[in-house]
């Protein structure tokens, strides 16, 4: 879009198409944005966006080219952008109630004891030598190894996750 402020008139004429979806490369976009702030499958990322656009009373054509041009820096209208927060943060709430109640394995508590065991001697072996690469390959190997045996997506969750289930 090349105005250089969003009005709600102006997002009312979004573009759509035939099937009421926003034209590819605007939700593809918007898509990914959703997926990487979330964090979250294209799937639950539609929904938000479905979900943001309905809540703002726009069409979701609409919707995608406010986050697009809102990406790029053109101001958004407030109630858009309320409309979004609201929806990413009803699909954050999702996501991690889907982590946690998701069809995966839980490790043995030795293992997860184990693991972070590792993951802390890796850690202060680093400190004492930060410039060390295998000390530094030590602790990206520890740190893996918890995201998986956690089900977390990143270090921060799986470390917290699995002091919680060792000290459970």
């Amino acid at each position: 879009m090349s105005a250089d402020v969003l009005t709600p008139g102006r997002l009312q004429k979004g573009r759509t198409t035939h099937a009421g979806t926003p034209p590819e490369p605007a939700q593809s976009w918007a898509v990914g944005m959703l997926m990487a702030t979330v964090p979250t499958s294209a799937h639950l990322a539609q929904e938000a966006l479905r979900a943001a656009a309905a809540h703002a009373d726009l069409p979701v054509a609409a919707m995608a080219e406010a986050m697009v041009a809102g990406s790029r820096g053109v101001p958004v209208p407030a109630e858009v952008q309320k409309a979004l927060d609201d929806a990413v943060r009803a699909a954050q709430r999702r996501a991690a109630q889907s982590r946690r109640s998701g069809p995966f394995l839980m490790p043995t508590r030795t293992d997860a004891e184990r693991a972070l065991g590792k993951f802390f001697d890796a850690r202060i072996r680093l400190r004492a030598a930060p410039d060390d690469p295998d000390a530094r390959r030590a602790v990206d190997d520890a740190i893996y190894t918890l995201c998986v045996l956690m089900g977390q997506p990143s270090p921060n969750a799986a470390v917290h996750e699995a002091l919680q289930y060792t000290e459970g």
